[in-house]
């Protein structure tokens, strides 16, 4: 209950919105509180012989109408009736509408940290999280604030002042009736305790299965090449299926629970209102109560049950907003593993980086690099080569800060990177990788994404450096036409460009290239290469290399294998040492020799593993 009650610190900025929706609450307790005594009136003064209590006979003589009391007052009964409906219902009409405003603001703020959250957890979290997993927990699961409030919190509320407001009038009406009514809450909680936890496992065993068919839908389409390519849509479709079926039958139980509920539940009331029923008869036929009586009791009866069966609706519904509270509370209160220190300064960094002993991995006792100590210089190009999963990007990424070390410092001129800012570290850092990160945004805004207050002048200057401006200006639209989903719209090269760009309009000093050119052609890749120099002209430069032949003039070659760094020093050193290095590159330039066409080219299975340096 403390972790839920988090939720409702979000009343703060809408607290306006509260006041209206307490306000029409308590107008419309008192519109029920009256809503019966018509009727009495009707019954007992109308059609009756009951005596006129003495303080209405006096406001009645003082308003028109006919003559006679008894049509004049059956009169302001249907009028009071009217009267009574409409200013209820606007009641009803205004409540509903603030509910609803402050429920969905409530909804977006909570969606809004639960994103932000998600962003500042590193990449080591979102590597182990399905993506669509997490897009349902920000744009499903956040509505449990809504429901919080609009489904548990305010209903609670009314119930219980309209219980108490009944109770004292009913209370008035006939004590011995009002306790054999109360005679049903016992019943109440018992039903209540014996389904809450049910409810819950079972509320929470559909969201999950939900969040899994939402992953594997994000999955899919995200692969849609592939899938068309090998010619698998029927396959994923009987996937999807088989993941909607147990979903279906989730949602079936979770149904099934909540109906044997609701009929237990209404099954006490219903006895105890029999039980009324009978007494209030009884009363009748003796003498002690009017008949007016019994139907202002009755009426109260209804609304005293009304509320107890929606407190016991509420433990179905709170279950149902607990398995989604508590899927946003798990994002919420996963620590961020990386974050600045309280002493922390802002980053201003000439390029000089050293690694000193670094050991890391992204499960416990499976280091991925393993005492790794290396340096570089401002203009130093530093490549970085080796088979794949020996710890290349992991390296780099150490620079970046998206996790940090076991072990070791990564230092950046003289200081630890921790005792920098993360913002303002990483604001020095500019990245070109081998998949460009494009949004469905216009060309200029793409290309601004890292510095975004750029002008269109300083943006076209930084396309033009990275040979993109002429491809841009044959764009219908040129810098404001917008690109599609992923750049879906461009070519490969197109987008690799449009990445260089980005990395020269941020202007940082230090420069990462992940494999920036190894999905290309070697056409496409020689374009690049030459505006990848003018970038990395004064910038202290990390390659990670796919093809060795674009790294021989590197300044310095680190050469990874499981983790270790097994050698390093300029391609002349290398090759004239018996390495790994020296092997890889040979085989490379073998392979590039006798490369057969295209369409009978073939890859020896022996070398599939050695040649993939990525």
């Amino acid at each position: 209950m403390k972790t839920y009650l988090r939720f409702f610190w979000y009343f703060r900025p809408h607290w306006r919105g509260l006041i209206v929706v307490l306000v029409t609450m308590v107008l419309h307790i008192g519109l029920d509180v009256l809503r019966p005594w018509p009727v009495k009136l009707l019954v007992d003064q109308v059609l009756g012989d009951e005596p006129m209590p003495a303080s209405l006979d006096s406001v009645l003589d003082a308003l028109p109408g006919p003559e006679d009391v008894a049509p004049r007052l059956l009169m302001y009964v249907c009028v009071s009736t009217v009267l009574i409906y409409l200013i209820g219902t606007l009641m009803s009409a205004i409540s509903n509408v603030a509910t609803v405003r402050l429920g969905q603001r409530m909804t977006y703020d909570l969606a809004a940290d639960l994103f932000r959250h998600l962003q500042r957890l590193s990449l080591l979290f979102h590597s182990r999280q399905p993506v669509g997993d997490m897009i349902g927990r920000v744009t499903g699961d956040t509505y449990c604030v809504q429901e919080l409030i609009v489904d548990v919190a305010f209903p609670l509320l009314e119930a219980v002042a309209t219980l108490v407001a009944m109770f004292v009038i009913m209370w008035q009406v006939e004590p011995t009736m009002t306790l054999l009514s109360l005679g049903v809450v016992p019943l109440l909680v018992i039903t209540i305790l014996a389904f809450r936890k049910p409810m819950k496992v079972r509320n929470r065993a559909r969201r999950n299965l939900e969040a899994l068919m939402m992953s594997l839908v994000e999955q899919v389409l995200s692969a849609i090449p592939a899938v068309q390519a090998f010619n698998r849509e029927n396959l994923e479709e009987e996937r999807f299926r088989s993941r909607a079926k147990e979903t279906a039958a989730a949602y079936v139980r979770t149904t099934a629970m909540s109906a044997w509920f609701g009929l237990l539940a209404g099954l006490v009331t219903t006895v105890g209102t029999a039980g009324i029923m009978w007494l209030g008869g009884y009363y009748a036929l003796e003498g002690k109560i009017t008949a007016g009586d019994i139907l202002v009791f009755l009426a109260y009866l209804g609304h005293l049950y009304g509320p107890l069966d929606t407190l016991t609706h509420l433990a179905s519904t709170w279950q149902h907003v607990a398995a989604n509270a508590d899927r946003v509370t798990e994002i919420l209160q996963t620590p961020i593993d990386v974050c600045d220190r309280p002493d922390a300064r802002e980053a201003r960094i000439a390029g000089v980086i050293r690694y000193e002993d670094v050991t890391f991995g992204y499960e416990l006792d499976r280091p991925v690099l393993k005492g790794i100590s290396l340096e570089a210089r401002p203009g130093d190009v530093v490549a970085i080569v080796g088979p794949t999963g020996a710890g290349k990007t992991t390296l780099v990424n150490l620079m970046v800060r998206f996790f940090d070390p076991w072990s070791g410092r990564v230092i950046v001129d003289g200081q630890d990177i921790r005792s920098y800012r993360l913002g303002s570290l990483r604001e020095q850092v500019a990245l070109v990788l081998q998949e460009p990160f494009l949004f469905p945004l216009t060309v200029a805004e793409n290309i601004a994404y890292g510095r975004p207050g750029a002008t269109r002048s300083e943006v076209e200057a930084a396309a033009a450096a990275a040979s993109a401006d002429e491809f841009i200006r044959r764009l219908p639209g040129g810098y404001d036409a917008v690109i599609g989903e992923r750049g879906a719209t461009l070519s490969g090269g197109e987008k690799q460009r449009l990445s260089i760009a980005r990395a020269f309009l941020k202007d940082a000093p230090l420069l990462i290239l992940d494999e920036p050119t190894s999905a290309l052609d070697a056409r496409t890749e020689s374009q690049l290469l030459v505006a990848l120099k003018r970038l990395m002209k004064g910038r202290t430069t990390f390659i990670i290399a796919h093809r060795l032949s674009t790294i021989r003039n590197a300044d310095h070659i680190l050469v990874i294998n499981h983790g270790e760094l097994v050698e390093q020093g300029r391609h002349e050193e290398l090759m004239a040492r018996p390495g790994l290095y020296a092997g890889l590159y040979r085989q490379q330039m073998e392979i590039v020799r006798h490369e057969p066409m295209p369409e009978m080219a073939a890859v020896p299975e022996r070398n599939g593993e050695e040649l993939n340096d990525g």
